[in-house]
């Protein structure tokens, strides 16, 4: 369970969120009906709030985070709006939340659905240049599963230098998904030229895998480059990529060989 919108940071210091956050949903109720919203609260510190406001269906422009919720364990709250204060002093006598997502409608209604997850969030959003240090330390651990299929660490995502990234990051986006820690384990990349977005460097932490986290981040990076033809590559030996990417609609239209070991495949989604 995925949500996407835009975020902020506001300060939970005398209960200022309940304000300011308001003032936030009557900016954006200024661009969209208000039936249309919904809005987010995770990442609670002692002082402050992350808040993520995206719409019911298909996603706000400007929109630059994603999170990635649990499934499960959600608890439904009905009430008015006017009366949200006294509403989450009832829920927080139960103990700190870990998610909450709001929803409001035109007659003052209101409905809360919160989680008391352990399972700590993760978050997609763009890079900045001082995250691809710690990009570059992630590509060379999680490529070390492929370089494993041809007993070599002589492949290309292993030998890329910081001064690469650095050039990638400056022509097209990078994007990064972040824990709780504000660890970084996973991250994906892509520019656009003539109408092609170029899709690579998708990458997940290995203890993070097996969790669909990939085709999260992979679903990401394509909304940057909305109607777009997308394209990306990966090794014949890469199965587990192979299936990832045509269980996301790519199709396979070429294949090219480098040498007797490494041959290409790529795969292209209209």
């Amino acid at each position: 369970m995925v949500f996407t919108g835009i975020t902020r940071t506001f300060s939970t210091e005398n209960k200022q969120q309940y304000e300011t956050i308001g003032a936030f949903w009557s900016e954006m109720e200024s661009k969209y009906d208000c039936a249309c919203l919904q809005g987010l609260g995770f990442n609670w510190t002692a002082d402050t709030i992350e808040y993520v406001i995206g719409l019911t269906e298909g996603a706000a422009e400007g929109a630059d985070c994603t999170v990635i919720l649990p499934d499960g364990c959600w608890t439904e709250v009905r009430g008015r709006t006017d009366d949200l204060d006294s509403i989450y002093d009832r829920i927080y006598k139960d103990g700190a939340l870990s998610y909450e997502i709001e929803s409001f409608d035109a007659d003052g209604n209101c409905r809360i659905l919160y989680s008391r997850s352990t399972e700590g969030f993760k978050k997609i959003c763009k890079a900045c240049e001082g995250d691809l240090e710690e990009i570059l330390k992630l590509q060379y651990l999680a490529y070390q599963s492929e370089a494993a299929l041809f007993g070599t660490a002589d492949i290309p995502p292993l030998k890329q230098t910081i001064e690469e990234v650095e050039e990638e990051f400056r022509s097209g986006i990078i994007l990064k998904m972040v824990t709780e820690e504000g660890s970084i384990i996973g991250s994906v990349r892509a520019h656009e030229q003539n109408g092609t977005a170029y899709i690579g460097k998708l990458m997940v932490h290995p203890e993070y895998r097996g969790h669909g986290l990939g085709s999260v981040l992979l679903s990401e990076i394509e909304r940057y480059f909305m109607g777009s033809r997308y394209e990306l590559f990966t090794s014949t030996r890469s199965k587990d990529n192979i299936r990832l990417y045509q269980n996301a609609g790519y199709k396979i239209f070429d294949k090219r060989e480098v040498d007797d070991e490494l041959v290409f495949v790529y795969l292209e989604k209209e």
